[in-house]
């Protein structure tokens, strides 16, 4: 008996879920909406989580998938927060089931807690050479900080890594048009501080590997794709602190934007559309494990990016919620396994 054709739908429900809004503050309420609104009709007006699972998979089988995550500033967050490491740490999960290699970056004063978060999710930590003949394991890489010093490590670091075939940013800064890279709220951050992670991106799509961003906000990686459109939205301000003329938007260009109302939700959903665009319904990490990585980092100092609280919530959301979105991206998969669906 042949199978039914595939749903598109499901990829859909996956987008939704991660865009679900539960945020507390006047100021954060309906920009998820927008983001998303824009990014998808600026995306051939599909759900996003498909069309970057669809795009990957055909790239996967021998490769090597590049996840940069790692933000915060000196003052409230200098040893980052805990929206982003556990996105990287499910995708590395389900790279590693897929018998990919994972290299994962970030500055210095977050790669403990992110490491932390990587291994909490159940994907190894390898030194180079292990890692080279093991395709299932994640290569920890610092990411220098400062202009200077992010050509060549960059450079080096395409020159060294086997088949990328992407690089994914989840909750990453990229600067501005005028080159400042900020907050979500706006406030300016020392360029010598941050890894300029942006510029890999260029590097990545010159060499032929897929960029993809996720992110809350606007000034992470990727928020270039739709810069534009956003900045001409007049309900929603995104000027900054600084007023230099760029604004808090990043200006990097990617080839998929993928943004959501927290990122590690955002990963989560497009682990999801791996899982269901190869046909591996029971691709994705235990909850436990999941909730694991989000307490991880927290040992190493890092905290709730929006309460300052050294607790496993994620920008002010309760670990409840992120169970309840992963448990209902687990759902979807549940759903299509049941009908017997068929991706394309």
């Amino acid at each position: 008996m042949s199978r039914q054709p595939f749903n598109p739908w499901y990829y859909d429900y996956l987008d939704q879920i991660a865009n679900l809004e539960l945020k507390n503050k006047a100021a954060q309420q309906g920009g998820t909406e927008l983001r998303y609104r824009i990014a998808r009709q600026k995306q051939n007006n599909a759900a996003l989580c498909g069309q970057i699972a669809q795009a990957l998979l055909p790239r996967l089988p021998g490769s090597t998938v590049i996840l940069v995550t790692g933000t915060g500033n000196p003052v409230w967050l200098p040893r980052g927060e805990t929206d982003g490491p556990s996105g990287v740490a499910v995708l590395a999960r389900i790279f590693s089931a897929l018998g990919v290699r994972s290299c994962v970056l970030s500055e210095a004063r977050f790669l403990p807690g992110v490491m932390a978060s990587v291994q909490a999710a159940g994907t190894p930590l390898l030194e180079r050479d292990a890692w080279l003949q093991r395709p299932n394991g994640a290569l920890c890489l610092e990411f220098p900080t400062g202009a200077d010093a992010a050509a060549p490590f960059i450079d080096e670091l395409m020159a060294d890594l086997p088949d990328v075939s992407a690089a994914f940013f989840i909750e990453k800064p990229g600067p501005g048009a005028a080159g400042v890279f900020h907050n979500s709220s706006g406030k300016p951050k020392d360029s010598d501080w941050v890894a300029h992670a942006h510029l890999l991106a260029g590097q990545a799509q010159k060499r032929g590997a897929l960029t993809i961003g996720v992110g809350d906000g606007g000034n992470e990686i990727g928020f270039g794709l739709i810069r534009d459109e956003l900045d001409a939205d007049p309900g929603h301000g995104f000027g900054c602190d600084c007023l230099c003329p760029g604004g808090l938007l990043d200006a990097t260009q990617v080839d998929f934007l993928l943004p959501a109302a927290v990122s590690n939700w955002g990963a989560y959903a497009i682990a999801a559309a791996i899982a269901l665009a190869s046909r591996r319904f029971s691709l994705l990490p235990a909850w436990e494990e999941v909730a694991a990585s989000i307490a991880a980092p927290i040992a190493s100092g890092a905290v709730d990016g929006y309460s300052g609280l050294a607790l496993p919530t994620v920008d002010g959301t309760s670990l409840a919620a992120s169970q309840a979105i992963y448990s209902l991206m687990n759902e979807v998969l549940r759903l299509a396994r049941e009908a017997g669906e068929r991706p394309l």
